[in-house]
Protein backbone atom coordinates (compact mmCIF):
# COMPACT_ATOMS: atom_id res chain seq x y z
CA UNK A 1 0.00 0.00 0.00
CA UNK A 2 1.41 3.38 -0.95
CA UNK A 3 2.25 5.80 1.88
CA UNK A 4 -0.08 8.43 0.38
CA UNK A 5 -3.01 6.02 0.81
CA UNK A 6 -2.04 5.12 4.36
CA UNK A 7 -2.07 8.66 5.72
CA UNK A 8 -4.82 9.00 8.30
CA UNK A 9 -5.75 11.65 10.81
CA UNK A 10 -8.14 11.52 13.76
CA UNK A 11 -10.96 14.05 13.53
CA UNK A 12 -13.74 14.74 16.03
CA UNK A 13 -17.19 14.32 14.55
CA UNK A 14 -17.67 18.12 14.40
CA UNK A 15 -15.95 19.05 11.13
CA UNK A 16 -17.30 22.59 10.72
CA UNK A 17 -20.16 21.38 8.59
CA UNK A 18 -18.00 20.31 5.66
CA UNK A 19 -18.07 16.59 6.38
CA UNK A 20 -20.19 14.20 8.40
CA UNK A 21 -19.64 10.62 9.53
CA UNK A 22 -22.13 7.91 10.44
CA UNK A 23 -21.26 4.45 11.74
CA UNK A 24 -23.09 1.20 12.25
CA UNK A 25 -22.26 -2.49 12.41
CA UNK A 26 -23.84 -2.61 8.96
CA UNK A 27 -20.73 -1.02 7.46
CA UNK A 28 -18.38 -3.77 8.66
CA UNK A 29 -14.93 -3.63 10.27
CA UNK A 30 -11.46 -2.39 9.34
CA UNK A 31 -8.42 -3.78 11.19
CA UNK A 32 -10.68 -4.55 14.16
CA UNK A 33 -12.37 -1.13 14.23
CA UNK A 34 -15.90 -0.21 13.17
CA UNK A 35 -16.05 1.24 9.68
CA UNK A 36 -17.85 4.54 9.18
CA UNK A 37 -19.59 6.20 6.27
CA UNK A 38 -18.16 9.54 5.19
CA UNK A 39 -20.15 12.31 3.50
CA UNK A 40 -18.55 15.46 2.11
CA UNK A 41 -21.08 18.17 1.20
CA UNK A 42 -23.83 15.52 1.38
CA UNK A 43 -22.08 13.23 -1.13
CA UNK A 44 -20.97 9.82 0.15
CA UNK A 45 -17.29 9.03 -0.36
CA UNK A 46 -16.77 5.58 -1.86
CA UNK A 47 -13.60 3.75 -0.80
CA UNK A 48 -12.12 1.22 -3.23
CA UNK A 49 -10.31 -1.97 -2.30
CA UNK A 50 -6.84 -1.20 -0.94
CA UNK A 51 -7.80 2.26 0.31
CA UNK A 52 -7.95 3.07 4.01
CA UNK A 53 -11.63 3.78 4.78
CA UNK A 54 -13.16 5.94 7.49
CA UNK A 55 -13.34 4.13 10.84
CA UNK A 56 -13.90 4.85 14.53
CA UNK A 57 -11.41 4.88 17.42
CA UNK A 58 -12.71 5.74 20.92
CA UNK A 59 -15.63 7.70 19.53
CA UNK A 60 -13.63 9.75 17.04
CA UNK A 61 -13.54 9.31 13.28
CA UNK A 62 -10.24 8.47 11.61
CA UNK A 63 -10.14 9.67 8.00
CA UNK A 64 -7.58 9.36 5.18
CA UNK A 65 -5.81 12.71 5.11
CA UNK A 66 -4.99 12.68 1.39
CA UNK A 67 -8.58 11.99 0.39
CA UNK A 68 -10.00 14.62 2.74
CA UNK A 69 -7.42 17.20 1.68
CA UNK A 70 -8.21 16.62 -2.00
CA UNK A 71 -11.92 17.00 -1.29
CA UNK A 72 -11.32 20.27 0.59
CA UNK A 73 -8.77 21.51 -1.98
CA UNK A 74 -5.78 21.46 0.36
CA UNK A 75 -2.16 20.28 0.03
CA UNK A 76 -0.55 17.43 1.98
CA UNK A 77 3.13 16.84 2.74
CA UNK A 78 4.26 13.57 4.34
CA UNK A 79 7.58 13.48 6.22
CA UNK A 80 8.30 9.75 6.42
CA UNK A 81 11.47 10.14 8.50
CA UNK A 82 9.61 12.01 11.26
CA UNK A 83 6.21 10.36 10.63
CA UNK A 84 4.62 13.81 10.31
CA UNK A 85 1.74 15.06 8.18
CA UNK A 86 1.48 18.71 7.13
CA UNK A 87 -1.76 20.02 5.60
CA UNK A 88 -1.70 23.40 3.85
CA UNK A 89 -4.80 25.30 2.70
CA UNK A 90 -3.80 28.36 0.63
CA UNK A 91 -6.30 31.12 -0.09
CA UNK A 92 -6.86 31.18 -3.86
CA UNK A 93 -9.44 33.52 -5.39
CA UNK A 94 -10.06 33.44 -9.13
CA UNK A 95 -11.85 35.92 -11.37
CA UNK A 96 -12.70 35.61 -15.05
CA UNK A 97 -12.83 38.94 -16.87
CA UNK A 98 -12.63 40.25 -20.41
CA UNK A 99 -9.78 42.50 -19.35
CA UNK A 100 -7.26 42.75 -16.52
CA UNK A 101 -5.39 46.05 -16.35
CA UNK A 102 -1.66 46.48 -15.84
CA UNK A 103 -2.48 47.55 -12.29
CA UNK A 104 -4.35 44.23 -11.87
CA UNK A 105 -7.74 45.93 -12.03
CA UNK A 106 -10.47 43.52 -13.14
CA UNK A 107 -12.71 44.87 -15.92
CA UNK A 108 -15.88 43.27 -17.29
CA UNK A 109 -16.00 40.20 -15.04
CA UNK A 110 -18.52 37.54 -16.05
CA UNK A 111 -19.86 34.18 -14.99
CA UNK A 112 -22.31 33.25 -17.75
CA UNK A 113 -21.94 32.98 -21.53
CA UNK A 114 -24.10 31.99 -24.48
CA UNK A 115 -23.53 28.54 -25.92
CA UNK A 116 -21.51 28.83 -29.13
CA UNK A 117 -19.77 32.09 -28.21
CA UNK A 118 -16.01 32.43 -28.60
CA UNK A 119 -14.63 34.73 -25.92
CA UNK A 120 -11.21 36.21 -25.23
CA UNK A 121 -10.77 36.60 -21.48
CA UNK A 122 -8.28 36.40 -18.65
CA UNK A 123 -8.23 34.17 -15.60
CA UNK A 124 -6.89 36.24 -12.71
CA UNK A 125 -5.69 34.32 -9.63
CA UNK A 126 -4.96 35.94 -6.26
CA UNK A 127 -2.98 33.62 -3.99
CA UNK A 128 -1.98 34.15 -0.37
CA UNK A 129 -1.26 32.11 2.77
CA UNK A 130 0.73 29.62 0.70
CA UNK A 131 2.84 28.47 3.63
CA UNK A 132 4.92 25.91 1.77
CA UNK A 133 7.25 25.95 -1.22
CA UNK A 134 5.88 24.76 -4.57
CA UNK A 135 7.51 23.88 -7.88
CA UNK A 136 4.74 25.06 -10.25
CA UNK A 137 1.08 25.87 -10.71
CA UNK A 138 -1.39 25.30 -13.52
CA UNK A 139 -4.56 27.00 -14.77
CA UNK A 140 -6.91 24.79 -16.78
CA UNK A 141 -10.48 25.00 -18.13
CA UNK A 142 -12.60 21.85 -18.31
CA UNK A 143 -15.71 21.45 -20.47
CA UNK A 144 -19.00 20.03 -19.12
CA UNK A 145 -18.07 16.69 -20.75
CA UNK A 146 -14.72 16.59 -18.92
CA UNK A 147 -12.40 17.55 -21.80
CA UNK A 148 -9.88 20.38 -21.81
CA UNK A 149 -11.50 23.43 -23.44
CA UNK A 150 -8.06 24.84 -24.24
CA UNK A 151 -4.46 23.88 -23.53
CA UNK A 152 -3.70 24.36 -19.81
CA UNK A 153 -1.17 27.01 -18.79
CA UNK A 154 1.67 25.92 -16.49
CA UNK A 155 4.07 28.23 -14.66
CA UNK A 156 7.24 27.16 -12.84
CA UNK A 157 7.79 28.74 -9.44
CA UNK A 158 10.64 26.77 -7.90
CA UNK A 159 10.72 27.91 -4.30
CA UNK A 160 9.05 29.99 -1.59
CA UNK A 161 6.24 32.23 -2.81
CA UNK A 162 3.66 32.80 -0.08
CA UNK A 163 1.54 35.30 -2.03
CA UNK A 164 1.21 36.48 -5.61
CA UNK A 165 -1.26 37.70 -8.26
CA UNK A 166 -1.27 36.11 -11.68
CA UNK A 167 -3.41 36.81 -14.80
CA UNK A 168 -3.35 34.69 -17.96
CA UNK A 169 -5.33 35.10 -21.21
CA UNK A 170 -7.43 32.37 -22.83
CA UNK A 171 -9.63 32.09 -25.90
CA UNK A 172 -12.45 29.58 -25.47
CA UNK A 173 -15.33 28.51 -27.67
CA UNK A 174 -18.21 27.51 -25.39
CA UNK A 175 -19.63 24.81 -27.67
CA UNK A 176 -21.44 22.87 -24.91
CA UNK A 177 -24.19 23.75 -22.47
CA UNK A 178 -23.39 23.38 -18.79
CA UNK A 179 -20.60 24.24 -16.36
CA UNK A 180 -17.09 24.99 -17.57
CA UNK A 181 -14.72 24.51 -14.61
CA UNK A 182 -11.70 26.77 -14.24
CA UNK A 183 -9.12 25.03 -12.04
CA UNK A 184 -6.04 26.37 -10.26
CA UNK A 185 -3.70 23.48 -9.40
CA UNK A 186 -0.41 23.36 -7.51
CA UNK A 187 2.51 20.93 -7.72
CA UNK A 188 4.55 20.71 -4.51
CA UNK A 189 7.65 19.27 -6.18
CA UNK A 190 8.73 17.80 -9.49
CA UNK A 191 7.88 14.25 -8.40
CA UNK A 192 4.35 14.97 -7.18
CA UNK A 193 1.06 15.34 -9.03
CA UNK A 194 -0.92 18.54 -9.45
CA UNK A 195 -3.51 19.17 -6.72
CA UNK A 196 -6.54 21.38 -7.37
CA UNK A 197 -6.73 24.14 -4.74
CA UNK A 198 -9.42 26.35 -6.28
CA UNK A 199 -12.28 26.12 -8.79
CA UNK A 200 -14.40 28.69 -10.62
CA UNK A 201 -17.50 27.96 -12.72
CA UNK A 202 -18.48 29.59 -16.02
CA UNK A 203 -22.05 28.67 -17.00
CA UNK A 204 -22.75 28.16 -20.71
CA UNK A 205 -26.47 28.30 -21.59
Amino acid sequence: MKVRRALVLAFALSLLGTASVTASSLWGDFEGFSRAKLYINNVEKQFSDGETPAFLVKGSAVLPVRMLADSLQALVKWDNANKTVNVFKPNVHMFVAKEVGKDYSVKQPFGKVKKGDTIDFAVFAQVDSLDTSISSFKISIETPSGEQAVAPHEKAVGGEKDSFWYPWPFTVTFSESGNYIVKFSVKLDDSSDYVVVSKKVIVSE
